[in-house]
């Protein structure tokens, strides 16, 4: 209606570019229906007709998108407003990986691509048990293959203000944790128990400092592990060690920040 089209072209008044993310997972249709709509609200607001892709709001140009000749007439629409933009095609770089791409085109993939393959995946699940026991067995296989000691930390609860719990208080606890332990609210609370080791590989789980991108999903190594004063000396040949105090300082280095 022309009331719904005031409305919405009142939100683009001040819009001047248009960013769209992901372009190569749009379809053309839905890009095709989005440069109409916005043609039609920057002609309510401008009071002229725009010929150009999305109502003028970006005007750069040339994007190579390939036709046929079974495309719909709104296909071939959002074909045509690939070409007004201009991208830069990124090529691979590195020889080995660009050897792995050229035999898995024809069905040729050696046993040192598909190791390649396995030490640079990423795996997904939405089920958290699983993720814990890919988790443990991501640091163990670190371990054996850097020869580094795993560390055991356990968590340790305490009032605000770094006061320890007093007995009654850590029954409660553990009777609020028994009761919850399958509920969804206990998918955001702290692990009892971390495995970590030199070298390993990390991940922010949580938004920290988002100016420095310290936020979720920030991956880094760690770099180094500052022990309790209060854990006992122990033996750093073992293969695993169980602490008794949460570590005093984890220094993580991040992949990436400002």
């Amino acid at each position: 209606s022309a009331e719904r089209v005031r409305k919405l072209a009142e939100q683009w008044k001040h819009v001047r570019y248009l960013i769209i993310d992901e372009y190569s997972m749009i379809s053309r249709e839905l890009l095709a229906t989005l440069s109409k709509t916005l043609s039609i609200f920057f002609k309510h607001l401008d009071r002229e007709e725009h010929d150009l892709p999305f109502g003028g709001v970006n005007k750069r140009s040339a994007l190579y998108f390939p036709t046929s000749l079974e495309d719909t007439a709104q296909q071939n629409a959002g074909s045509e407003l690939y070409c007004q933009f201009t991208t830069e095609q990124m090529r691979i770089q590195d020889p080995e990986w660009q050897h792995v791409l050229q035999r898995a085109r024809h069905g040729k993939c050696m046993e040192v691509d598909l190791n390649l393959l396995r030490q640079y995946a990423f795996l997904v699940t939405p089920r958290n048990a699983v993720r814990r026991k890919w988790n443990v067995a991501a640091s163990r296989h670190h371990c054996k293959r850097t020869h580094c000691q795993l560390l055991k930390c356990p968590s340790e609860d305490r009032k605000r203000g770094g006061e320890p719990l007093s007995p009654a208080e850590r029954l409660a606890l553990l009777k609020c944790k028994f009761e919850t332990k399958t509920s969804s609210e206990d998918r955001t609370a702290l692990e009892e128990e971390i495995l970590l080791a030199q070298g390993m590989k990390v991940m922010l789980v949580t938004n920290i400092q988002t100016d420095y991108d310290m936020a979720n999903g920030a991956r880094g190594v760690v770099h180094e592990i500052i022990l309790d004063e209060r854990e006992a000396d122990h033996e750093s040949s073992t293969f695993e060690r169980k602490l008794q105090f949460p570590p005093a300082c984890v220094l993580v280095k991040l992949e990436r920040m400002r």
